[in-house]
């Protein structure tokens, strides 16, 4: 299990500071249209198996993400089609969305799993969704937004509750992550806005104007998936830490999740870092690496 002396903040600091691999090899390029005119340009890895997982980053990452990086080599190592998506806007992306993306964007995730199944029909999909993307891959399952279902999904570490978040993001050592959205926001999307600026305000600036919503609380109130997640059908395992310094856990625990969820809540973990004092059975000490290959041979049992 995850260190029990280490913070969350030290859990997520290390879930990141610690080197990661990365693939040496760039996948196929593929553009996927969007239902709004935009695209967004996605990377695939042939598998042998009969499952295609695509893989989502959080909000300011992109494909090169080291999380994504690390879950895309496990994967493949076990013979799955990997699908590594840089959301709208990102990556090779950039240039070809007038929109942004956000965290209620279940119609990209929606239209990428349509066109997968296009492109690879005969293999069941999984979709796992990193932070951010958990909460749009939730809330396409809760049926809010999207037609086009993946057959099993796992989160990691979702803000299911946008208003809650966004406060926490702004008190104490939090901040600092704040402003590191920020900052990376500014580079990602050239962004006009002070460094110092918090990330409320830009999604009352940017996020919140561009994609039609009246403001930011308009934004949160309508695409937090924490209302809508008795919905779902789809298979899905949901993990998250009791510690994460800006996705309150008590969130999850009001929730009201539904039969097919199969909810962790880990006592350590901070956001994304899951970090243990042994090695695991891959051989490294990301309890996380290990919890998304067991909760993947679940889904595969379950679909």
């Amino acid at each position: 299990m995850s260190v029990k002396i280490f913070s969350g903040h030290v859990q997520t600091l290390l879930g990141h500071f610690i080197p990661s691999p990365k693939m040496e090899e760039g996948g196929e390029k593929h553009v996927v249209d969007l239902p709004d005119g935009d695209r967004l340009v996605g990377f695939l890895f042939r598998g042998a198996s009969d499952y295609v997982i695509s893989l989502y980053h959080g909000l300011s990452g992109d494909i090169d993400s080291d999380y994504m990086q690390r879950t895309a080599i496990q994967y493949r190592s076990m013979g799955h089609s990997v699908f590594l998506v840089n959301h709208r806007g990102v990556g090779e992306g950039v240039g070809m969305a007038q929109h942004p993306y956000h965290s209620g964007r279940a119609e990209d995730v929606s239209q990428v799993v349509h066109y997968l199944r296009k492109q690879l029909p005969d293999k069941k999909q999984i979709t796992v969704g990193f932070s951010m993307s958990g909460n749009m891959v939730l809330y396409l399952l809760s049926r809010q937004k999207g037609e086009h279902l993946p057959d099993g999904a796992i989160t990691v570490n979702a803000p299911i509750n946008l208003s809650t978040c966004a406060v926490a993001l702004t008190q104490g050592f939090n901040r600092c992550y704040d402003l590191r959205f920020v900052r990376r926001l500014r580079e990602q999307k050239n962004l006009d806005i002070s460094p110092w600026a918090k990330l409320t305000q830009v999604d009352d600036i940017y996020t919140a104007p561009k994609s039609g919503f009246r403001d930011r609380h308009h934004y949160y109130e309508v695409c937090s998936a924490k209302n809508h997640v008795h919905n779902i059908q789809t298979p899905v395992c949901v993990l998250t830490a009791e510690d994460d310094p800006f996705i309150p856990v008590q969130d999850y625990r009001e929730a009201k999740w539904s039969t097919s969820v199969e909810l962790k809540i880990h006592p350590y973990g901070g956001h994304m870092g899951y970090i243990s004092v042994g090695k695991n059975r891959l051989g490294n000490r990301r309890w996380l690496d290990a919890y998304l290959v067991e909760s993947l041979n679940s889904l595969i049992q379950r679909i």
